[in-house]
């Protein structure tokens, strides 16, 4: 019996899942747009304008597609992060799939149908025993959507006292099978104080497409905040324990690394800051202690702030003109910006909300709208002091300026990871975590690292306010200058500073370079 209703659920798999991956779609339209917003386009034939997508009733939650909008995974908006998670299981292939995990020392979160849990609930243990979330699928793998309430509780409720009995831990999260939901579906998640988990990288494991193409697909489509959607039970699962170890080496030469989602919050990880001066930058101070790892900075002729993801702002040698710190935020922030004089400076957030301290003013945002992916960075225009905003796949959303041109929409081999504006304000670059550079409006392309080998990933860029040229800055603090000159590094300074941002002095005669490092006790 066991066996037959494992194989019919995977043949219900194979023959629902397209139709169930086009409604998702068509419910939480994962193309960005907002009505009324300029959105990108391909710039040679104008703008395009798509219409706001359809929405769940008011006051109904909205699953999460990325590491961020998971339980406890505020911290990792912004960073070059990837989550592994395996559905269906517990199987006979999930010993398999943990041996790779803890070989590469790679953390993931599982996904468990309840009645497999019964019946292997050796294997449940296995996985919380590696440290690693046991989270609901559901009872027995039903369409959620086309069930009764009752149902529906029944599914859930009875998949929680399992794995609750069998591990001793309580899932946070509920995927539901084939990624069906509807606001039913997702009510009767949120009333039990759970999250509804979904995917954004889906490299179809469970179709077997052959080892390669699995490995193609999820190291092709990942980005920062990508969550994969692999399988460990409901069929033969032999390709994806022979693509693991690919994929694992594919996306850290790419420069990610891993995280859980779901699980229990992990203590907050103080971070210390790093950051350095080159030419007639400004002289750094003493290293600045947040208990949220920073993500922005922006600087003057005469210090800097740096921002943090919860958004505390820390100033050296500049007024602190207020932050966020210790205020709601719906989703962390990921990036800030100084105002042409220096006296006010603005926040980014990952849901692209914005916030205005000094003189800085406020002329719109994406907070509150849907998004594709995520807002990596903004840049700000010098002569009206309205700015832009970019997504990680290089849509650009413009606020009090004008939209100049946009990736979105277009193949990227590496994701954006941030932007710079032209000195007079007339166009910008696009730069993305391989180096390459998209320039748009009167921005020169002036050459960039894409397609060439880099120990680290870029994370960011700066102008050369003289010349019109830029530099690039790697994880490692690595500089690459392209018609601009070329002032120093930081690689190979230290082992434990990331770097995260980089900031060029009003005149581009110098730079900062932003970084950190856990702070360890002892």
């Amino acid at each position: 019996m066991r066996a037959f209703r494992r194989a019919t659920r995977a043949t219900r798999a194979t023959r629902a899942t397209r139709a169930t991956r086009a409604t998702r779609a068509t419910r939480a339209t994962r193309a960005t747009r907002a009505a009324g917003l300029v959105v990108a386009g391909v710039a040679s034939l104008g703008l395009l304008t798509l219409g706001t997508p359809p929405m769940a009733d008011a006051g109904t939650p909205q699953p999460a597609f990325y590491t961020w909008q998971a339980p406890g995974g505020a911290s990792t908006a912004g960073q070059r992060v990837v989550a592994l998670s395996f559905d269906d299981g517990p199987g006979p292939s999930t010993p398999r799939i943990l041996a790779v995990l803890e070989k590469y020392h790679v953390p993931a979160t599982f996904f468990e149908v309840g009645e497999e849990v019964a019946e292997y609930p050796q294997y449940s243990k296995a996985v919380v025993a590696a440290g690693d979330p046991v989270e609901s699928h559901t009872w027995s793998h039903p369409d959620l959507a086309t069930l009764s309430v009752a149902q529906i509780d029944a599914q859930i409720d009875n998949t929680q006292r399992e794995i609750r009995s069998v591990t001793g831990e309580t899932p946070n999260c509920l995927r539901p099978p084939y990624d069906a939901w509807n606001a039913t579906v997702l009510d009767q998640i949120a009333a039990r104080g759970m999250t509804t988990m979904s995917y954004s990288v889906d490299p179809r494991d469970w179709s077997r497409p052959g080892v390669t193409a699995i490995v193609q697909q999820v190291v092709g489509a990942a980005f920062p905040g990508a969550v994969v959607d692999l399988h460990d039970g409901g069929g033969t699962r032999s390709e994806t324990v022979a693509a693991l170890p690919r994929i694992i080496t594919g996306l850290r030469s790419a420069g990610y690394r891993f995280v859980a989602v779901c699980g229990r919050l992990a203590a907050p990880s103080p971070q210390a800051s790093a950051v350095y001066a080159f030419g007639t930058a400004p002289a750094t101070g003493a290293p600045v202690t947040s208990l949220a790892p920073y993500v922005g900075a922006a600087g003057t002729a005469t210090g800097y702030w740096l921002a943090a993801a919860d958004g505390g702002v820390f100033s050296t040698g500049v007024p602190f003109y207020g932050s966020m710190g210790g205020k709601h935020l719906v989703q962390p922030i990921v990036g800030m910006a100084a105002t042409p004089d220096g006296r006010g400076y603005w926040l980014v957030a990952a849901d692209g909300g914005v916030f205005s301290f000094g003189d800085a003013r406020f002329s719109g945002s994406t907070g509150g709208k849907p998004l594709d992916e995520p807002v990596v960075g903004m840049a700000v225009d010098r002569a009206t002091g309205g700015y832009w905003e970019v997504a990680a796949d290089g849509g650009i959303f413009s606020f009090g300026v004008p939209f100049y041109g946009s990736m979105g929409g277009k193949h990227l081999v590496q994701p954006i990871v941030g932007m710079a504006a032209t000195p007079d304000g007339r166009g910008y670059w696009l730069v993305a975590a391989d180096g390459g550079v998209f320039s748009f409006g009167d921005a020169r392309f002036s050459g960039s690292m894409g397609g060439k080998p880099l120990d680290e990933p870029v994370v960011g860029m700066a102008v050369d306010g003289a010349t019109g040229g830029y530099w690039e800055v790697a994880a490692d603090g690595g500089i690459f200058s392209f018609d601009a000159p070329y002032y120093g590094s930081a690689a190979g300074r230290s082992t434990v500073n990331r770097f995260f941002s980089m900031a060029a002095t009003p005149g581009g005669t110098g730079y900062l370079l932003a970084g950190a490092h856990p702070v360890t006790s002892g």
